[in-house]
């Protein structure tokens, strides 16, 4: 039984209950039968959103048992050491992931919550976070100016990545484990509908990241309503509501949420974004990170809160859920440029735009 038929069934029941007592069997019958007919052939509005051969209800897909669209605490996130746990607790391995990270980058809250430790563990500087959904986050190395207790939003600041950890190459760690467990820990990458990275090699990045174009098969992104690349006022901006801490122009905004809504129906969770609009500073630190693999900042289509990535499988190509959006994602306005095609100068499945 699906919840809106529940609240319809209910309703019903209460509308019963507030008439006069004297009804006749045969009406309570009718009740009844009515009731039955709304719990089996009511569709709630989600599901019904997509259409077509390939849209089809949250009961034929798979259900995922955890959030899976936080916001990454590092943008542009890559996976540089995945999730590798050993098969006792007593043994070697590694228990949390890896993501390529700068000193002095800004940290990023995942999800509301609050300060659970601000410290050093063995030696290391490191920030712990108890989230709204009662799973413990811990960053290193990193530290922070708030105290314990002290509660956050999703995608506010909440601290800075620090030096040395553990990598050959500057990272941050992140392990993650239910409140409740006795630190069994899970991988962290599923919460941003991440288990995996793909790195583009960097003979293939062009010399200028592609420019906004105007047929469905180019490109969604490009300059609007006077404003800067990288320095749009957020309020001429609009949150998203099924991926908390991420910004887009209002209509694209509204836009995605309802494709995310039918890719929920379709395969139980709504879609990940791992980034949509990137401001100035983030477009430098992006830079400072990946280098010629970055666009030069004041240049990111990420820039003109048109772009987004994505993780929840769409971020590889062949998948069920990236042929879903290929089919689906336009009738709501969001295209996969043609550059960012697995044929395409710049392959990235992860990559998706809103046509204006």
């Amino acid at each position: 039984m699906t919840l809106f038929a529940f609240d319809r069934l209910r309703l019903l029941f209460h509308l019963r209950e507030r008439r006069p007592s004297n009804g006749s069997p045969q009406s309570l019958l009718l009740a009844a039968i009515i009731a039955a007919a709304l719990v089996l052939t009511t569709t709630p509005p989600e599901a019904s959103a997509a259409t077509g051969s390939t849209a089809t209800t949250a009961q034929s897909g798979p259900r995922t048992s955890g959030p899976t669209s936080w916001v990454t605490p590092v943008p542009a996130m890559e996976i540089i050491e995945a999730f590798d746990p050993p098969d006792k607790p007593w043994l070697k391995g590694h228990r949390g992931i890896d993501v390529l990270a700068l000193e002095g980058e800004p940290l990023r809250a995942p999800t509301g919550g609050t300060i659970r430790f601000a410290g050093t563990v063995a030696g290391m500087a490191t920030v712990s976070i108890l989230t709204e959904s009662d799973h413990v986050f811990t960053f290193q190395p990193a530290a922070t100016l708030l105290k314990k207790g002290e509660s956050f939003a999703a995608g506010e600041q909440i601290g800075t990545v620090g030096s040395g950890g553990h990598c050959q190459r500057s990272c941050l760690h992140i392990g993650a484990w239910p409140a409740a467990s006795d630190r069994r820990y899970v991988d962290p990458g599923k919460f941003f509908g991440q288990e995996q990275s793909a790195l583009l090699p960097l003979s293939r990045k062009p010399a200028k990241e592609p420019k906004g174009g105007g047929d469905s098969s180019t490109s969604g992104a490009g300059a609007w309503g006077g404003h800067s690349n990288g320095r749009i006022p957020a309020s001429a901006m609009c949150p998203l509501k099924t991926a908390p801490g991420q910004m887009l122009r209002c209509d694209a905004q509204a836009a995605f949420d309802r494709l995310s809504k039918a890719f929920e129906a379709r395969f139980g969770a709504p879609i990940s974004v791992t980034d949509a609009y990137r401001d100035y500073a983030t477009q430098v630190i992006l830079k400072r990170r990946k280098g010629r693999m970055a666009a030069t900042p004041g240049t990111s289509n990420h820039g003109w809160a048109l772009a987004v990535d994505l993780g929840s499988g769409i971020n590889s190509f062949g998948t069920a859920q990236h042929q879903w959006m290929r089919a689906n994602a336009p009738k709501f306005g969001w295209i996969h440029p043609g550059w960012a095609r697995q044929t395409g100068s710049l392959p990235e499945p992860w990559h998706w735009e809103f046509r204006k």
